[in-house]
C-alpha cells in the first residue's frame, strides 16, 4: 500500500477542528493501548477515555486497527526518515551523521509509545501495512549505512562492519521502549544527550563532529504527559 493511502488514515478532514479531535483520539488511544495492550483495549474503553459516543470515533477512524496503524505510522516516519539530508548540503559525512543520530534518537524517545506499538502488534497488521514499515527501516538503514562508509572512506569514523555496526545502533535504539521511563531517572534530554553520545563512540565519530552538533540548535524530545 502506497505510504500516502496508509498515512491518510480515515476520512479527510481538512478544518483545524478536525485535526485537533483526531489527534486527541489519538493521543488517548495510544496511552489505553500502551498502558493495556492493544487486546486489550476496546473501542467502549477509548470512547469512555474521551467522554464521546462512538459515532465521533467513527466518524474519524472505522476501527482499533485503523487507529493503531495510523500511530505507528506517525512515530516511524518520524524516527526512520532522521537521515535524510538536502540533496545540496554538502557537510561531510561525519557532521550529517552527528546530526542525524541525535535526530533520531530525539525522535525515538518522543515517539516510545508508538514505537512500542507497532512492535507489539506487528501480527495484527495487515501484511501491507507491515511492507510499508518494511521498506520505511529499509530506507533508513540504506541512508544510515551509505553516511557511514563514506565517513569511513573520508577516515572520520573508525568502525568495521558497517551492517554489524548499523544493526547494533538500532537494537539500542530501536528497543528502547522495553526500559525507557519517561519518569525515570534521566530526563528526556539527557536521555538523549547520553544514548547520541553511546552511538557516536560506536562508529568513532571524530570529537569535532561531535562539538559541532552541540553548537546547532539541538532536537530536544517532547515530554510524554504522564
Amino acid at each position: 500500500m502506497p505510504a500516502s493511502r496508509i498515512a491518510a488514515a480515515g476520512p479527510a478532514t481538512p478544518t483545524a477542528a478536525g485535526s485537533d479531535k483526531r489527534a486527541r483520539i489519538l493521543a488517548v488511544a495510544e496511552d489505553l493501548f500502551y498502558r493495556n495492550g492493544f487486546a486489550g483495549t476496546t473501542m467502549d474503553m477509548i470512547c469512555a477515555e474521551l467522554g464521546v459516543t462512538k459515532p465521533f470515533v467513527y466518524y474519524y477512524f472505522k476501527d482499533k486497527h485503523e487507529i493503531v496503524e495510523t500511530l505507528a505510522w506517525h512515530a516511524s516516519v518520524a524516527c526512520l526518515t532522521t537521515m535524510k539530508f538536502a540533496a545540496d548540503d554538502q557537510r561531510p559525512a561525519d557532521a550529517k551523521l552527528a546530526e542525524g543520530l541525535q535526530r533520531w534518537v530525539a525522535a525515538c524517545v518522543t515517539h516510545f509509545r508508538a514505537s512500542a506499538l507497532a512492535f507489539r502488534v506487528t501480527a495484527s497488521l495487515r501484511p501491507e501495512f507491515r511492507a510499508a514499515l518494511r521498506t520505511l527501516a529499509n530506507d533508513f538503514y540504506a541512508d544510515l549505512g551509505a553516511l557511514m562508509e563514506e565517513g569511513r572512506r573520508q577516515g572520520t569514523l573508525c568502525y568495521e562492519d558497517t551492517t554489524v555496526t548499523a544493526k547494533a545502533m538500532g537494537g539500542a535504539v530501536g528497543f528502547m521502549y522495553t526500559w525507557y521511563r519517561p519518569d525515570g531517572r534521566l530526563t528526556p534530554e539527557e536521555l538523549v544527550a547520553r544514548l547520541t553520545a553511546t552511538l557516536f563512540k560506536m562508529i568513532g565519530l571524530n570529537p569535532s563532529a561531535r562539538r559541532a552538533v552541540t553548537r546547532r540548535k539541538p532536537t530536544h524530545p517532547q515530554r510524554t504527559p504522564r
